[in-house]
């Protein structure tokens, strides 16, 4: 059973997937990446909208990062 998707700030179901963009895709750099790693450390990021109130979720690529952060 799929959990289904609310908005934290408003509680609406009603979201726009997407991605934050400036001049090409952002991404995220984890501090504890591996200095040698067989992929680059740059992270997508995805995003979803609420179109009732314009809050924004940022979810970045959970697979890739654990396989370029460094483990403790």
């Amino acid at each position: 059973m799929s959990e289904e998707i609310k908005c934290i700030r408003c509680g609406s179901r009603n979201f726009s997937t997407g991605w934050v963009q400036s001049t090409g895709k952002m991404y995220f750099r984890p501090d504890k990446a591996k200095f040698f790693a067989p992929r680059t450390s740059d992270l997508g990021v995805s995003g979803r909208m609420c179109l009732e109130c314009g809050f924004l979720e940022l979810v970045g690529d959970l697979e890739k990062a654990k396989s370029v952060v460094k483990c403790a």
